[in-house]
């Protein structure tokens, strides 16, 4: 008889409602923006990690994946087709208010508290075109966590 396995050194898990989360970016006016690259209606959201062990790792960086837009490679998409809004897109920061670019490695980590440990994160609607029109705007990402 043989019995295998790996036992892993985990830093923290993410808190069970977090991994199926949902940010309401509420409605905005297509109006409210004048130029490419404009921020607006910033919505505050936290991932919550339980159970880290600062034994294992001290700090702990976040990368977001998910369809990047075709103007702008650092924010999500918001797709495309009838009923979907044009010129906008999804921009994600740090609580600093630092751009976090999808689909790239984390460049900053956070500190992790023996315990629970919050993250926060700001997302933001950003104009990648002049002229935004109206319509679903709706973006997909996942995260995964890198302990460093």
């Amino acid at each position: 008889m043989r019995f295998q396995g790996v036992i892993i050194a985990e830093a923290c898990r993410v808190e069970a409602g977090d991994r199926q989360m949902r940010v309401d970016m509420g409605q905005i006016s297509s109006n409210r923006f004048h130029f490419a690259g404009e921020d607006a209606n910033p919505v505050p959201f936290d991932v919550h990690l339980q159970d880290c062990s600062t034994a294992v790792s001290q700090r702990v960086g976040v990368t977001f994946y998910g369809i990047a837009d075709d103007k702008n490679p650092e924010v999500l998409s918001v797709g495309e087709g009838p009923g979907i809004a044009s010129g906008v897109s999804v921009a994600l920061f740090d609580a600093q208010d630092r751009l976090i670019p999808v689909n790239t490695p984390p460049r900053n980590g956070s500190r992790l508290y023996q315990g629970p440990t919050t993250l926060h994160f700001v997302a933001k609607y950003r104009a990648t075109e002049k002229q935004v029109t109206g319509g679903a705007a709706n973006a997909h990402a996942w995260f995964a966590l890198t302990y460093q």
